[in-house]
């Protein structure tokens, strides 16, 4: 490129040669002139060039970087799959005990499930995310708008999922109520005896679950959960959607 207008500019001054000592620096002057404004020429194409390869180079990454984040967000479906499972068992065994206002002594099995169920949290598994906040270049080169939408899922969604879980766990663990049926009752494990008072501690246990206290604790949890079980399900639906759009880009790049 460069020796093609150098042969432009050559042909030019052997087409108008100067006369005289004045007519030879100019000569001279306007070899230089095109010297340095083919340089310069030269190295804008230079510099274009390797910002070319740089943001192909950037590019491709960043579609490396979609291939992990799909994997990522289809673990959280999975994963919500599961917890939104859970959650529905949970509630319906507490949908069951408020459904009655008297209980006997076959039922206490059940009734420790109530109170002495697993909590259930939804994780956001944010991997990819991290790797890429913590790059040189944080931007999905060619991406941006699917990277907008990323970044609210890993900001609000997960900010939301990660309230539910606090919430879950601090039902689950540091409830005044909760604390309160642990210290009255044993959690009762089959392949481990109970103390001698096991009828007794039935008795308690019916006892709580008929009393307003205990039903409003059963409520509290019943209509928390629910919201869970709404809310995480409709994460899992964010992440399929943002799964789709990955592809979509992908194919479309």
């Amino acid at each position: 490129m460069i020796k093609f207008f150098r042969n432009i500019r050559r042909q030019l001054l052997s087409e108008n040669p100067p006369a005289g000592r004045s007519g030879k620096f100019s000569k001279y002057l306007l070899y230089a002139v095109g010297e340095i404004v083919l340089v310069v020429i030269g190295i804008l194409i230079a510099l274009q060039i390797n910002l070319w390869n740089e943001g192909r180079k950037e590019f491709i990454k960043s579609k490396a970087l979609l291939e992990e984040f799909k994997k990522d967000l289809v673990r959280d479906t999975l994963e919500s799959n599961y917890v939104t499972g859970k959650l529905k068992q949970q509630v319906k065994i507490e949908a069951w005990a408020l459904g009655l206002t008297s209980y006997n002594s076959n039922q206490t099995d059940s009734l420790r499930r109530v109170f002495f169920g697993p909590y259930f949290q939804q994780p956001i598994t944010v991997r990819t995310f991290n790797k890429l906040q913590n790059s040189e270049n944080p931007n999905l080169t060619g991406f941006e708008n699917l990277q907008n939408e990323l970044t609210k899922y890993y900001t609000d969604t997960k900010y939301l999922v990660d309230a539910y879980n606090d919430e879950e766990k601090h039902y689950a663990f540091e409830n005044e109520i909760n604390q309160i049926i642990r210290s009255k009752l044993e959690i009762n494990l089959n392949e481990f005896p109970m103390l001698p008072e096991e009828t007794s501690q039935d008795r308690k246990l019916i006892d709580f679950v008929q009393s307003i206290e205990g039903r409003n604790y059963i409520k509290e949890n019943y209509i928390r959960r629910k919201s869970m079980i709404d809310y995480f399900e409709n994460v899992k639906q964010e992440a399929t959607a943002l799964i789709h759009r990955i592809n979509e880009s992908l194919e479309s790049s």
